[in-house]
């Protein structure tokens, strides 16, 4: 990918950038004024302060890793969307992706891959598909975790599922570009019982990593649903999500 292209990164979740961060790094040193980012779905009934604790944090992260307070946009201040019911909300999205596309004219859109970590996640990815297509536009997508096993654990993060390896490039950057990873862990205090699951990997990461994976599409038939995280915690439905597409 060309990190000199005007671009969007479109993220399910604040704080889901931790998947990304050499990629947003590079991006934003290369030409912050190019680079929008927007987060969709947010915890729309928890408590007011709690939402705004919670964007708080997502502007020190973002701030970390060279991203401009004016460059991002958060669906919840134009029309709901609910943490974990994204699908529902998938009209909306691509309406909007629409209409941010006609005044910003970006070239390439960057999301989370379908993998079956997360519901959001996988509808996400669905919803950049269709976009990107209809206006003919590049599309690259990061793994962030999945059911893969990684040796006795039951999840893989960072790295895509089996049956996927074979669709995504390896982009290398310097070692330790992974560092600022720790950072944004640190940062989310709201989100500290998630980030401590993912603690093992993003020090794996942080000291022995300077690659990141990135893929040119989607592959939702190679996904086992019954075995995904999508499906077993969250209980979500391949059928709804697999819906966005007509939806959109």
């Amino acid at each position: 990918m060309d990190i000199s292209l005007k671009s969007l990164i479109i993220l399910p979740h604040l704080d889901d950038e931790f998947a990304l961060v050499p990629l947003m790094k590079a991006l934003s040193k290369k030409n912050n004024d190019n680079l929008k980012i927007i987060y969709c779905a947010e915890r729309t009934n928890d408590k007011s302060f709690n939402i705004e604790k919670r964007r708080i944090e997502n502007y020190k992260a973002l701030k970390t890793i060279g991203i401009q307070e004016k460059n991002i946009i958060y669906l919840n201040d134009f029309f709901e969307v609910k943490d974990l019911e994204l699908w529902k909300s998938s009209e909306d999205i691509y309406n909007f992706l629409k209409d941010i596309f006609e005044n910003e004219k970006f070239s390439q859109i960057l999301t989370l891959n379908f993998e079956g970590g997360h519901p959001d996640h996988d509808a996400l990815a669905l919803i950049v598909k269709n976009f990107a297509n209809d206006k003919n536009l590049k599309k690259y997508y990061v793994p962030a975790y999945n059911y893969r096993k990684t040796f006795l654990l039951p999840i893989s993060v960072f790295r895509p599922l089996k049956s996927q390896i074979q669709y995504f490039k390896i982009i290398n950057f310097n070692f330790f570009c992974w560092m600022d990873c720790l950072k944004i862990a640190y940062i989310y205090k709201t989100e500290r019982k998630a980030f401590l699951k993912l603690l093992p990997f993003i020090i794996i990461q942080s000291f022995f990593s300077k690659k990141i994976y990135l893929c040119k599409d989607i592959y939702p038939e190679t996904v086992e649903w019954s075995k995904t995280i999508s499906s077993i915690r969250y209980k979500a439905k391949k059928a709804e999500i697999m819906g966005v597409i007509k939806s959109t």
